[in-house]
């Protein structure tokens, strides 16, 4: 089986992206309980506001694999050091949560809630030896 090409947006653009969701995360968790078409979804074995949390980490996890996918590191190791920084960041956010009068004080589930959305990062590293990333120019026609 051949490769998958996908393209590889430049670093900064890629960095950018992972800026831009965790701004998303930071003003959803610290200035404003957003409403989103996820709090519709009603199932009685999970919380929406947990959706919204496993949807924000597999998210930003998810950015953060692909901004550093040029990194030098063994899948397994790279792919901890992605669950584990989205984790951490999540962590993050909950303390400041806590600090906010208007917010619930830090929730451990909401922490293992964000794990488990940052968790399924993992398809993306399952999924990464059958991708060819290439830089975008090699996806354009040749201008000459």
């Amino acid at each position: 089986m051949l490769p998958l090409p996908l393209p590889l947006l430049p670093r900064s653009i890629r960095y950018t992206a992972v800026a831009v969701v965790a701004g998303i995360i930071c003003y959803g968790s610290l200035v404003t309980v957003p409403e989103t078409t996820i709090d519709d979804i009603r199932l009685t074995f999970i919380q929406p506001s947990h959706w919204r949390h496993i949807v924000a980490y597999a998210t930003l996890a998810t950015a953060l694999a692909y901004a550093t996918d040029h990194w030098e590191l063994p899948r397994r190791r790279h792919a901890i050091l992605t669950i584990a920084t989205a984790t951490v960041y999540g962590v993050a956010m909950e303390a400041g949560q806590a600090l906010l009068p208007h917010r619930s004080p830090f929730l451990v589930t909401d922490v293992l809630v964000n794990t488990l959305g940052a968790s399924l990062v993992l398809v993306w590293f399952l999924l990464r030896p059958y991708l060819d990333l290439r830089a975008v120019s090699t996806f354009l026609p040749d201008a000459g």
